[in-house]
């Protein structure tokens, strides 16, 4: 017959979930900065400490991300658990706090995306050479003799190596008009990634946190396809390209953005399994012309409301 043990021996489920989740935050961060292929891994760091705050207390996620930013701090530098303290931690916990207090999953990531704007914003006011540099980096490496030398010893022809430098020249010189669009846009794709990951996570554990679909509805507002327009039409003065390209490129990812949402609009509603429609969906996005196709879907949905034609006539 088990006996059950005393109270003081059992172990704390709070205190557990506060380690687990504190101790799976690092070791994806530290995973994501030790190896330079698996640096995409720190966008979802803080993933564990956003289920601890929706299934817990703000307390117990607290005290989980200053655990996971003091073991950063002390394996690595204090650089890198500001880091994650600031552009990982902090806007997760918003999304998380959002859920935990009934404001939905899309709320939260607006949170999230504006502090995360936010900070992006004060950075490249006051530190926009260092924040240049850091975005320009790999393609300075790949553009080095060293990296070019590596390609030809791997095998690689001549013809190919060349090729491959000129293009990465070409993304260097892009890179150094637009890199303020490319830090915003790498900021939405890590709220993406916790919220993809979060609403997978819930609606397999409890769908009851969600409202079903409220991703499927983003729709935004006809003065962001103006300030579309306005933009390109100032690509065509030179004073105020460079800028402009940084305009197109940010609404250009939340029309692709609404693009995806009318995509997912019309998969959820295929007669077939749930592994079917993620299928359809991951198709959609490892075409090569996929952000070109989508931003294109979601701004003509801003006048053709293409989802209307997937919605159930009404009953007479």
């Amino acid at each position: 017959m088990p006996v059950s043990a005393p109270a003081r021996e059992r172990p704390d489920p709070r205190t557990s979930g506060v380690l687990g989740a504190a101790v799976a935050s690092t070791l994806v961060f530290s995973a994501a900065t030790a190896v330079p292929f698996l640096f995409l891994l720190a966008a979802v760091a803080p993933f564990p400490i956003v289920v601890l705050r929706v299934r817990g207390s703000l307390g117990a996620a607290l005290l989980a991300t200053f655990l996971a930013a003091g073991t950063i701090g002390s394996v690595f530098s204090l650089g890198h658990a500001v880091g994650f303290l600031a552009f990982l931690a902090v806007p997760g916990l918003l999304m998380g706090e959002a859920m935990a207090r009934g404001r939905g999953l899309r709320k939260g990531c607006a949170w999230a995306f504006a502090l995360l704007s936010l900070e992006i914003g004060v950075l490249l006011l006051f530190a926009g050479p260092f924040m240049e540099t850091l975005a320009v980096a790999p393609f300075t490496t790949w553009n080095s003799p060293q990296f070019q030398a590596d390609m030809r010893s791997s095998g690689l022809p001549a013809e190919r190596v060349e090729d491959l430098t000129q293009q990465f020249r070409s993304l260097q010189q892009v890179m150094q008009v637009v890199y303020p669009a490319a830090f915003f846009i790498g900021g939405g794709l890590i709220v993406l990634a916790n919220a993809t990951l979060l609403g997978g996570y819930l609606a397999r554990r409890d769908p009851g946190w969600l409202d079903g679909g409220e991703f499927e509805e983003i729709r935004w507002p006809l003065a962001l396809s103006v300030a579309f327009v306005a933009s390109g039409l100032a690509v065509l003065a030179p004073v105020l390209r460079p800028a402009a390209y940084n305009v197109l490129l940010v609404l250009g990812f939340f029309y692709a953005l609404q693009g995806f949402a009318v995509v997912a609009y019309y998969a959820r509603r295929l007669a077939a399994p749930p592994v079917l429609r993620i299928a359809v969906m991951v198709l959609v996005l490892v075409n090569p012309w996929a952000p070109q196709i989508l931003g294109l879907i979601g701004l003509f949905d801003t006048w053709f409301d293409f989802r209307k034609w997937a919605q159930p006539p009404e009953a007479k």
